[in-house]
């Protein structure tokens, strides 16, 4: 059954920093542990997450240990129920998994099928699935931490193009905006000023119209 993904507010965020982002490799569906890095962009969320005025009701998380453990590193204070689901993994990018990002990223980004991989179509599918899943489970907004592959993804199901990419560790805010039928949210992200002694709150640009796909 294809269940719809509600137009309810929740939370997502990509892991923190990686040893293969460290080393501009491509992790795709292998594990890649967290550097120091990537534990203190997790404790800075942490910090984010627990000053918000709506927290989130639980934890939605990749079996991959980096959003795993990011995702344990938030919920240190927050206890929050916490939920791991292989749908919310990053692409599997087949043989090129493993390869320096100078002869891989253009074909992941562009969403081209790689052999031994998923294809677009299955990735998009799961990504439906699994935020579907989350957001219906809680009344109150959830937490997605999931990956960046992921998090661009779920803008292609609507028709979005990202043509950035998501910061390790940013926190992204999705409103219910219903009057826009394409894409029903409002996106911002939050991160600390220069000197970390506020938070700022701004619109997120890393959404936009995409010309529709078949594939989505």
């Amino acid at each position: 059954m294809n269940m719809p993904i509600p137009a309810k507010q929740f939370y997502m965020l990509r892991h923190g920093q990686t040893e293969a982002n460290k080393a501009r490799i491509l992790a795709g569906d292998t594990e890649s542990a967290l550097t120091e890095l990537g534990r203190e962009q997790a404790r800075n969320a942490r910090k984010i997450i627990e000053n918000l005025e709506v927290k989130p009701a639980a934890i939605f998380h990749s079996h991959l240990s980096r959003a795993r453990d990011t995702a344990s590193i938030i919920n240190e204070n927050l206890k929050l129920p916490m939920h791991e689901d292989r749908d919310l993994g990053e692409k599997h990018a087949g043989i090129l998994e493993g390869a320096p990002y100078e002869k891989c990223l253009r074909e992941f980004n562009d969403w081209v099928d790689i052999e031994g991989g998923e294809t677009a179509e299955e990735f998009f599918t799961r990504i439906k699935r699994a935020k579907a899943n989350a957001i219906s489970q809680y009344n109150d907004p959830v937490l997605i931490v999931c990956h960046g592959g992921v998090m661009r993804g779920f803008g292609m199901i609507y028709n979005f193009n990202v043509p950035g990419k998501f910061d390790n560790a940013h926190l992204h805010e999705f409103t219910p905006k219903h009057e826009q039928d394409n894409f029903p949210w409002n996106v911002h992200h939050y991160n600390f000023n220069q000197n970390k002694s506020d938070v700022i709150r701004k619109l997120s640009e890393l959404y936009h119209p995409h010309t529709p796909s078949s594939i989505a």
